[in-house]
């Protein structure tokens, strides 16, 4: 059996077992979120290596190497001094951000964090939907990003539609995500940063629980989702997004588009989620032949990358580069 290791921060301890469970069989492929392990076929780097893992000594080739980011570009870049050392990067990023010969564009290539397993989202079992809608928003207000922008949203929405429960830090807090999604025939999901192609777990995780989402996010997400499966809301036009909410509340739209709703789940279980993802790359691997063979035998942590000065200064350049770039 082909096994896959990856290394993240998720694999601390704390973590594991949680959202990369290990060993974890997906279509018959071994995944392994072990720092210790030696014997692997290839090795994919989730976002970063955990700190204390400076330097990961390949035990497989370095054409098995496979990068995938997990912030957009307006939060974080990642310097080529790091993502040279893989063969392949599985990203959202622009590729003129992110330049690689390995790009390749990541699609739902994200962790699930709505507390269950990936085995058990992928089961794919029904909720009782008892009440209405829901939101999970934080009381976090950060100006890079649409944060202060989705809490002036959520605040309008909240005073006029009377049926929606909110959560989240600092709001009313939540033991399990899973317990402001099941129950719930509608969810008001938002991203953090609108871009094509860039979507996260406030999409995925709604959808998983049967949850039919108000979005806002990736204008692109109805090339890979069914369109029933999602109604699209304004974040620049709070009042235009209420009308809509109200308007598919009281025409029950939930009911309509559940076949839609769980056409979208199976999608995300089948394809478009993180391990389906690394697959798809895997197997293009394999199909293609690909020659190329980085020469390295060694993949250090990027924070560990800045001790050498060059790396530091190309790594400002990039980032003043990357930002003239999204800022054109």
């Amino acid at each position: 059996m082909l096994r896959i290791k990856i290394l993240t921060v998720w694999s601390l301890p704390q973590f594991r077992g949680r959202f990369f469970p290990s060993p974890m069989e997906w279509d018959g492929v071994q995944f392994v979120c072990d720092p210790d392990c030696r014997e692997y076929d290839w090795l994919v780097v989730y976002d970063e290596l955990p700190r204390q893992h400076k330097v990961e000594e390949l035990a497989c080739p370095a054409a098995h190497t496979i990068l995938v980011t997990q912030e957009p570009d307006c939060i974080k870049i990642y310097p080529r001094c790091y993502t040279h050392q893989f063969n392949y990067v599985l990203t959202t990023h622009d590729p003129a951000v992110l330049p690689h010969p390995g790009y390749r564009r990541a699609a739902g290539a994200i962790v699930w964090l709505n507390n269950r397993s990936p085995q058990e989202n992928r089961a794919c079992r029904d909720y009782e939907k008892s009440r209405v809608v829901s939101a999970i928003f934080s009381s976090k207000r950060n100006n890079h990003t649409l944060h202060v922008k989705r809490m002036e949203f959520i605040e309008y929405i909240e005073k006029h539609l009377p049926e929606l429960e909110r959560f989240g830090w600092g709001i009313r807090p939540l033991k399990e995500k899973y317990d402001a999604l099941d129950s719930y025939r509608y969810h008001i999901a938002i991203e953090n940063h609108c871009q094509p192609y860039h979507w996260t777990e406030k999409l995925s995780d709604p959808i998983l629980s049967l949850s039919l989402p108000f979005y806002a996010g990736d204008p692109a997400i109805t090339q890979i989702l069914p369109p029933e499966s999602i109604i699209p809301i304004p974040l620049d036009d709070p009042q235009k997004a209420l009308g809509i909410m109200r308007q598919a509340i009281d025409a029950n739209e939930y009911e309509k588009r559940l076949p839609a709703l769980r056409e979208a789940r199976r999608l995300i279980c089948e394809r478009y989620n993180l391990w389906n993802q690394i697959l798809e790359v895997v197997a293009e691997h394999e199909q293609s032949g690909c020659s190329r063979e980085p020469a390295h035998t060694r993949i250090y942590e990027r924070h560990y990358l800045r001790r050498n000065p060059l790396h530091l200064l190309s790594e400002g350049l990039e980032l003043a580069r990357a930002r003239w770039l999204m800022g054109r």
